[in-house]
């Protein structure tokens, strides 16, 4: 009798088990994810809105759909996602807050959402940024050349006025 109670009550937990599984999903799988962001070269600095749209194989929005954000390739270790995990609403949107460092280039960001994914690039450019590059400038040789110059032409008029002043 044991022996029954003991395989019955795994049945009935067997069934439980599966049928929240079953009761849970709503047939609505991620298929496509559109993401989109601000055009043409960004400030660095500002904080820019990124947005992802999640559609089902029907093209239908999903609600509730977690998407998980990465940069898929960047130039620069100082960009920062600001929620790197977030839910659609009910048309299927979601959005992030992005911060880019000032270091020139592009930067691709990922939006994940289960199997599906879709990305969106954004161009920092090297306008208006400071010069903190301590490499010697490429002019430095002639401006140099041009400074010995005026010194030789200095000395010059110099000597000859201290002569003719005699």
């Amino acid at each position: 009798m044991r022996r029954h109670v003991g395989m019955l009550a795994a049945a009935v937990l067997l069934l439980a088990i599966s049928a929240q599984a079953v009761a849970g999903y709503n047939g609505q799988v991620p298929t496509q994810v559109t993401v989109g962001g601000p055009s043409g070269a960004v400030i660095c600095g500002d904080e820019l809105a990124i947005t992802a749209m999640v559609v089902d194989q029907d093209g239908k929005a999903i609600e509730g759909q977690q998407v998980a954000w990465s940069f898929a390739a960047s130039p620069s270790s100082g960009d920062e996602i600001v929620e790197a995990t977030t839910t659609t609403d009910a048309q299927g949107v979601t959005s992030t807050t992005v911060i880019l460092a000032c270091e020139a280039g592009d930067r691709t960001i990922k939006a994940t959402s289960g199997e599906a994914f879709g990305s969106v690039v954004l161009s920092v450019t090297g306008e208006g940024l400071p010069d903190t590059s301590t490499a010697p400038s490429e002019t430095a040789p002639w401006g140099i050349l041009l400074a010995a110059l005026a010194v030789l032409v200095l000395v010059g008029f110099g000597a000859r006025w201290v002569v003719s002043r005699r």
